[in-house]
């Protein structure tokens, strides 16, 4: 069995209330409203789907082969617009609508993109989160390039989705380090002509920067039958201010359990 460990940036700045773990647990939400601003729904808007993009490349081509570590830095303006990179695929953000009742955003490649050697095509995608940012859900449709994909045929097609939900919430027992930590727990399902490929896992742990440095980490873990390899994803990131929205740089980690 393969390990995963924080490096010493994200453990130094979240302390253990980011240790890593394959099981992905997390304890019950208790805490209060995380209060997410546009620019941190956008970022995780871009990283989960960034993050999904990935997922839909290992069910092609099995977690083994995709184990590797992939960049995955973004920029999100104060208005909640922005994009991010993982690999060579660029996924853009737009934020529709922004009320009381809470906030919708888009995502969108606007040129093919490339993961592990694998072409990505016609990401389209809906995020909505509360108010506040306690729930969040998000809907995306692809498609991966296996081989001809050029018109009229697009015979090398294969269109895939994924289906989010995550559950915001400030650290109910903050430390001296850690008062702002905001931690979340999900699940994401990936699937293919409609029909359920993969089911995740997964927790978000983020520490705003306000005004020094911050971090993210998102860790998923694959729901498999007993005994059946399981694949670990961990993205842990530097998180700055960015004239009033922020930016992330960090490393997407693939590794078979």
């Amino acid at each position: 069995m393969k390990s995963f460990k924080l490096t010493p940036l994200a453990s130094a700045f979240v302390g253990g209330a980011l240790m890593a773990t394959s099981s992905v647990a997390i304890a019950q939400n208790t805490g209060p409203s995380p209060e997410l601003n546009l620019p941190t729904k956008g970022a995780f808007t871009c990283v989960e789907q960034a993050i999904s993009l990935v997922s839909a490349v290992i069910d092609r081509q099995g977690c083994a082969a995709t184990e590797d570590e992939y960049t995955l830095d973004g920029s999100i303006n104060s208005d909640g617009n922005g994009s991010c990179v993982v690999d060579d695929t660029a996924v853009f953000v737009n934020t529709v609508n922004d009320t009381f009742r809470g906030t919708h955003q888009e995502t969108l490649t606007v040129t093919p993109g490339e993961i592990d050697d694998m072409d990505v095509l016609d990401l389209d995608g809906d995020f909505w989160y509360s108010r506040e940012g306690e729930i969040m859900y998000g809907d995306s449709w692809f498609d991966l390039c296996v081989n001809n994909c050029i018109a009229p045929d697009f015979l090398g097609r294969e269109p895939y989705d994924e289906h989010v939900i995550k559950d915001f919430y400030k650290d109910p027992e903050p430390g001296e380090k850690d008062g702002h930590l905001v931690l979340d727990q999900g699940l994401e399902v990936i699937t293919k002509d409609d029909f359920p490929r993969k089911k995740y896992r997964q927790t978000s742990r983020y520490l705003p920067p306000n005004g020094g440095l911050g971090a993210m980490v998102i860790e998923k873990v694959s729901i498999a039958p007993n005994n059946a390899p399981q694949c670990f994803l961990s993205y842990e990131a530097e998180v700055d201010d960015f004239g009033g929205g922020i930016q992330f740089e960090g490393t997407l980690t693939v590794i078979q359990l």
